[in-house]
């Protein structure tokens, strides 16, 4: 059954609308019509099963037949720090997290970091969140990622989660491992650094607000594949990777 988004204030009683993007897919693309049963997603946790009623060029009205399970999110609570860098990494970054299950991402700025005006920041943002409503239908996922504004690294160290780590290349000590091995913990925040690494005046900071330094192995890794090792690694251990 095919599955489409439609955010919470679209569901009204026992009728939810698409949106004119998500019409043109279903109506355009897939040639759904009048009395197809599909699913649709709300971002916020909500699932229905229902029937295509209208097709019209501004949106589609839908009936809701029944409810659907809650499904695709990890027991983790994954928060991960994401350092800027080229566009199309981060936009590598975001589908993978999205996919891995993380529920928070959170663009930062560093000594080595890319640097971008708000403006290009922004456009960046709403290119994420677009890729986010669609990578969690495809992924079967119930809850939108959220998709924080940027930070400076000092803010990104702040956080109530248990297990903070953060991935350093010159770390050589290893460290994963043991640390993985602990019991699962509620919540946990990784920090990924930006093309060229974290400086060691910000891992110094990092260790001094409570977070563990570790690292991938002695190879140099790509933000995009950094990103996406340590989350699997983290899902296998804590969350629902089997």
């Amino acid at each position: 059954m095919r599955r489409f988004y439609a955010p919470p204030e679209r569901f009204q009683d026992d009728t939810v609308w698409l949106d004119s993007e998500e019409t043109r897919h279903l109506a355009r693309v897939l040639r759904l019509g009048v009395g197809e049963k599909v699913e649709v997603c709300d971002g916020a946790g909500r699932n229905v099963e229902a029937r295509v009623a209208v097709i019209e060029a501004g949106g589609a009205q839908l009936q809701v037949l029944r409810e659907l399970a809650f499904w695709g999110e990890s027991p983790l609570r994954l928060v991960l720090g994401i350092g800027l860098a080229k566009g199309e990494a981060l936009d590598g970054v975001l589908r993978q997290a999205t996919e891995m299950g993380v529920q928070q991402i959170i663009p930062f700025i560093s000594e080595r970091s890319e640097r971008v005006t708000r403006e290009r920041f922004l456009r960046r943002r709403e290119r994420w969140q677009r890729l986010a409503r669609e990578i969690i239908k495809s992924c079967q996922r119930s809850v939108l990622p959220e998709i924080s504004a940027v930070q400076e690294f000092g803010a990104v160290l702040a956080g109530p989660e248990a297990v903070k780590l953060i991935f350093w290349e010159e770390e050589r000590g290893g460290g994963l491992q043991a640390c993985l091995s602990q019991p699962r913990p509620a919540a946990a925040r990784v920090l990924i650094g930006p093309e060229g690494g974290f400086a060691a005046a910000e891992v110094d900071r990092a260790k001094a607000a409570g977070f563990k330094v570790v690292s991938l192995g002695p190879r140099r890794l790509k933000v995009e594949t950094a990103a996406l090792a340590a989350l699997t690694l983290l899902q296998f251990a804590w969350g629902d990777l089997a």
